[in-house]
Order: structure tokens, then sequence, then C-alpha cells
């Protein structure tokens, strides 16, 4: 039972992970973020994670995820340089606080992509990062043995070099005119 409900979950952060490389706003790629990040972070212990850092790192990127979309990106202000350094100090505690699997030192270069990448005004950089981040996690996924989570992003990098080939090309054909 609790294997159906981890591939449910992931099934659902899937469809939301697929969708939001293709917004052309950052507000709306946030909110997908903020919904996948919430169901990911949920399902690494469902799907029989053997490290709690991946759950623990999703739920903080969630926080600030809120706190971007909230107090900048809704409003259309540029998210301050000085909150980067503040997010990533928070991220890299946490993740020492959580760290019990060798292969949790992965966390700290998906949290530095994470951080970077909700950062960003432009959606091409954001998916760039978001991709590399994804990346991360693919193998972080595998080392945990959490295959939900593996399949989701797995996933998520297809779909997101789908939209960098579909929406980056458009951009530049525009930039070009």
């Amino acid at each position: 039972m609790i294997q159906t409900i981890s591939w449910i979950l992931s099934i659902t952060a899937t469809v939301l992970g697929i969708i939001e490389p293709f917004n052309k706003k950052m507000t709306g790629v946030l909110i997908f973020n903020l919904i996948g990040n919430f169901i990911v972070g949920i399902n690494y212990p469902l799907s029989g994670s053997l490290s709690t850092s991946g759950m623990v790192i999703c739920l903080v990127a969630c926080v600030q995820v809120f706190i971007n979309f909230f107090f900048f990106t809704r409003k259309e202000i540029e998210v301050p340089k000085w909150i980067i350094p503040v997010y990533l100090i928070v991220f890299y505690a946490v993740n020492l606080l959580s760290f019990s699997q060798w292969y949790d030192v992965l966390v700290f270069g998906t949290s530095t992509c994470y951080v970077l990448s909700i950062s960003q005004r432009s959606t091409r950089m954001y998916r760039i990062l978001y991709c590399t981040n994804s990346a991360l996690w693919i193998l972080y996924d595998f080392l945990a043995h959490s295959y939900s989570n593996l399949a989701t992003h797995i996933a998520l990098v297809i779909f997101t070099l789908v939209s960098m080939a579909i929406n980056d090309r458009k951009e530049k054909a525009v930039e070009h005119q």
C-alpha cells in the first residue's frame, strides 16, 4: 500500500514537474515548483529512502520558494542578492544536521543549483539550473534507493531539455528579429 501511494505521489510530482519548465513566467514556475517539492519531500520516506536529507531539503526548498513567490516574484521585484547566501547557509546547515549517508554530500550541489534557479528572473536560466539540479537528484535517488523519485527526476530532466529546446529556441528567434 505504501509503495502504491509513493508511486502515485511520484506520478503527480512528475506531471507538475513536466508542466513547470514550460511556464513563461517565474510566478507559474514557482507555484508548480512549490507543490512539486512538497510532494517529492513527503515521498522520500514513503519510497523507502535510506536517507532523510532528501525529504528535509525538499521541505526547506518549499519555504524558500514560498518566500520568493510571495515577497518578490509575485510583486515583480527581483530577488535581492543578499538573500541567496542566506538561503545557501540555511540549506547547508539543514543538510549537515540531517546528514546520514555518504551520498548526502550530493545535496550540497542540488541545494546550490536550486537556490540559484529559484532566484532567477529569466525562465531560460531557471531551466538550465533546474536541469542540473534534477540530474544531481537522479544520482542521489539511485544511491538512496528512492526509485519512485528517481523516475520523477529522470522525467524532469527529459522534459526540461525538451522545454529548453522549444522555449529557448523561440526566445533566440525573437531576439534575432
